[in-house]
């Protein structure tokens, strides 16, 4: 008896150590595809990262396109210099009235003479030695020989906002088009494009200079600088701030500035050695310190500007449990129902108990996974499609087309959206965001797809037709019922104009949003619910 009382805790010490080795071989195996996974999220994320951006830059482009075409035929009909100098303040007016606050006013070099829309008098800048021929933009234009060309972006440090000049040289090889535009709609994107608590976007051009950031703080420095040159640029705004007299007006401007620098300067501090990796290592997740954080960083190179993604380890994890902890938990129940099959010689009782606790466990699980799935893919605000899982999904609907068949992208944005958002606060906005999500899924058959993609843009895929009059029908019907439900509910009007663009095997998403933005953009420069396609 004595004997058989110690071979029990042999017995258990044996199963024990081999539940251990097993869950230390399996957590290895689980840290490295969690490790593949996170590479792979963080890659999607800069990819989508850089088309947003890419559409930012578009509609900057758009919007000079526009400003070209407006002051072209304004030349074509008053020639005189004169004259234009006088209309470039209407026009300067009419682009208000279009683009809102995005541009920052126009001017050019017309017959050898600088006409721009400002009420300063000429003799200001001639004082100063001002001569637009030898200005960034204007150089930059001639060497473009025609193409649309931006300056570096720049920090306005009187109102703390990043400023760039687009400018275009002209079929006669002296005549330059320019306007200054508030990049702001990048610090807005950036905004919208985090995903994770506590999730850090820098957006940084071809000079290190930061665009956009979700710290307002670091826009304007520089990121590739070291932390040396960082705490320069903090001592060298703080003698600026103490060179003046305190509380004045210049004094309140230079605070903010050495402010804005300490926090940078802490931030490159914090991040030495760290954020150089990520910096020398592009398209590579890596896992650094930042602080007394660990944050997975990404960097996503593109043409003209980088995305450094920075997202607190435990945000990560927490977000992608789905992928690791599936993997973890069906391993455990294995074991447990294996190790209870072990020990059913010994007691019939606590097998019976491992038998329901595997049963309740396994229950538990399909739960949450479902429930983890269909949240991944579903818009916090209005219940539609979220942007990944509206692109995959139209995706596979191309992939799944026969030769004959076609379908419509429909990309829609809100008219004057801003307004409401400044006269009526956001949550009046989210309110108008909602009603519109409602209208639209409304409007369509159970076989199309809408979703929210940020901001107030959705989009729509109108399934088996080729024929933009029902895409223009149901943009009508929607925009119909958002006016008399907004004015029942008592709630601002809003508008949504549209673009749209067939869709047919072998099509390319990517390709098909920038084609549907184009036409999107047409729409709004006409009339407020206006409609185009390809």
């Amino acid at each position: 008896m004595k004997a058989s009382s110690r071979k029990v805790p042999h017995r258990q010490l044996v199963l024990g150590l081999f539940f251990l080795i097993v869950n230390l071989i399996a957590g290895s195996l689980i840290a490295v595809q969690e490790t593949q996974h996170i590479q792979q999220l963080l890659a999607r994320r800069g990819e989508q990262a850089q088309e947003k951006l890419g559409g930012v830059m578009a509609d900057y482009t758009h919007s000079f396109q526009l400003f070209a075409q407006l002051l072209q035929q304004t030349l074509d009909a008053h020639p005189d210099p004169d004259v234009i100098w006088d209309e470039l303040k209407t026009l300067d007016r009419k682009l208000a009235a279009i683009e809102g606050d995005t541009f920052d006013g126009v001017y050019m070099v017309y017959q050898d003479r600088y006409l721009y829309s400002w009420d300063t008098p000429y003799s200001q800048y001639e004082s100063t030695g001002y001569r637009p021929q030898d200005r960034p933009w204007y150089q930059d234009a001639v060497q473009g020989q025609g193409a649309i060309v931006f300056t570096p972006p720049y920090m306005s440090y009187a109102n703390h906002y990043i400023l760039s000049t687009i400018s275009q040289l002209q079929p006669d090889q002296e005549t330059v088009f320019a306007y200054d535009i508030k990049m702001g709609n990048i610090q807005q994107l950036v905004r919208e494009l985090g995903s994770y608590d506590q999730e850090q976007l820098l957006v940084y051009d071809a000079n290190g200079t930061i665009i956009g950031s979700t710290e307002e703080a670091y826009l304007g420095s520089t990121l590739t600088a070291d932390a040396a040159a960082a705490q320069t640029a903090l001592q060298q705004a703080q003698a600026a701030m103490e060179a003046l007299e305190e509380g004045t007006e210049a004094w309140q401007k230079a605070k903010e500035q050495a402010e804005a620098a300490e926090a940078f300067a802490q931030f490159r501090r914090q991040g030495e050695h760290g954020l150089q990796t990520l910096l020398d290592q592009p398209r590579k997740a890596s896992l650094i310190k930042l602080g007394s954080r660990q944050v997975y960083g990404y960097l996503s190179p593109g043409e003209d500007y980088q995305i450094l993604i920075l997202v607190p380890l435990g945000s990560l994890l927490g977000a992608t449990a789905q992928v690791w902890l599936l993997p973890f938990l069906v391993l455990e129940l294995i074991l447990v129902y294996g190790l209870s099959r072990v020990r059913k010689e010994w007691n019939t009782r606590e097998l019976q108990q491992a038998y329901v606790e595997l049963g309740q466990t396994q229950k538990r699980l399909e739960i949450a996974l479902k429930a983890a799935q269909k949240a991944a893919a579903i818009d916090d605000l209005t219940g539609t499609m979220n942007f990944k899982s509206f692109r995959q999904n139209v995706t596979e609907q191309i992939q799944n087309m026969q030769e004959t068949d076609a379908g419509i992208l429909i990309m829609l944005d809100g008219d004057h959206f801003k307004t409401i958002n400044d006269n009526y606060g956001h949550q009046v906005g989210d309110e108008v965001i909602k009603l519109a999500a409602q209208m639209i899924i409304g409007r369509i058959r159970t076989v199309d797809l809408a979703s929210r993609l940020h901001g107030d843009e959705f989009a729509i895929f109108i399934a088996n037709t080729q024929d933009y009059t029902v895409a223009q029908k149901i943009v009508g019907d929607i925009n119909a019922s958002l006016v008399s439900e907004s004015a029942r509910r008592h709630m601002p009007n809003i508008t949504l104009s549209a673009g749209a663009v067939i869709v047919r095997r072998g099509s390319n998403y990517a390709q098909l949003a920038k084609v549907a933005d184009a036409a999107l953009y047409e729409a709004k420069s006409s009339h407020d619910g206006g409609f185009a396609h390809a």
